[in-house]
């Protein structure tokens, strides 16, 4: 069977991905579990790449331009 999987992201194809998977139904599984992984973490980075800047900081900046602590601890594990 021929499995195809097309990510477009703002209307633009980043990946296509085509391949031939066949065996068992296990096997099938297996290979078009991999297939779309690899897939969905190309898409994940098109995606941030898409996003213009200035893109958002995940923490607040500190003195100098240097990211700062979020406030969360450490847990004690």
């Amino acid at each position: 069977m021929q499995v195809e999987i097309t990510v477009n992201v703002n209307g633009r194809e980043v990946k296509k991905v085509v391949e031939q998977v066949d065996g068992t139904l296990e096997q099938m599984e297996e290979k078009i579990d991999a297939m779309s992984r690899r897939v969905a973490c190309e898409a994940l980075q098109a995606s941030v790449e898409a996003v213009q800047s200035p893109r958002p900081l995940f923490r607040r900046k500190g003195e100098g331009s240097v990211t700062g602590d979020t406030g969360r601890g450490r847990s004690s594990d």
